[in-house]
């Protein structure tokens, strides 16, 4: 079974992370939360993002560090899959890239593109998004595929329909049960194999 790190969105480590995280452990799986908002819980994006933006996105970056060397120093797992929701995406991303012991990075409803030889072979990616998020930068998640790939890792790049941001959060109102039962699908096959 896998050992997964998953970071949450702008609107912090809310009950939606909580449940979104069961799906994995029901699963087998071990699942380590990072709070990297210091227990600060938002309902609309706006104030999450706002939040980001007084605190800075490096001091965010350095909570979200210092938490997974705490997590890694107390696991006896050797290899972790970082996954990421929205503004997560990017920490997972940022892992999944560099650290040493990733096994895999799943970027849900975000991806970034890094310099095509900074991904590590050894480094699963898959990314999920809807083809109309209204956070997706065009383009960006397949280029960051790509540069994966070319690297010599396995990649993945899902994109479902319509323009829900947080479809697979069952305490959201973009909630899509149909698009959220297929993306776990794919996710577990992933991180059954990861």
């Amino acid at each position: 079974m896998a050992t997964i790190i998953l970071f949450h969105s702008a609107l912090g480590l809310d009950q939606g992370m909580h449940r979104m995280a069961d799906v994995l452990k029901n699963a087998g799986h071990t699942v380590h939360l990072p709070d990297f908002y210091d227990g600060n819980v938002f309902t609309e994006t706006a104030d999450g993002l706002a939040y980001r933006d007084d605190v800075t996105f490096p001091e965010l970056a350095k909570r979200a560090s210092a938490a997974v060397d705490e997590i890694v120093a107390g696991s006896s797992a050797e290899r972790f899959i970082f996954g990421g929701f929205s503004l997560g995406a990017a920490m997972a991303q940022s892992f999944g890239k560099r650290h040493p012991q990733a096994a895999g990075a799943l970027l849900f409803h975000a991806g970034g593109t890094p310099k095509p030889t900074s991904w590590q072979a050894s480094a699963t990616l898959q990314i999920h998004h809807t083809v109309g998020d209204p956070f997706y930068d065009e383009g960006q998640p397949e280029l960051l595929a790509r540069c994966a790939a070319e690297a010599g890792a396995q990649a993945s790049h899902f994109m479902y329909p319509g323009k829900a941001h947080l479809f697979a959060d069952p305490t959201k109102d973009d909630y899509d049960e149909e698009l959220a039962t297929l993306m776990w699908e794919r996710v577990l096959a992933f991180v059954n194999r990861a």
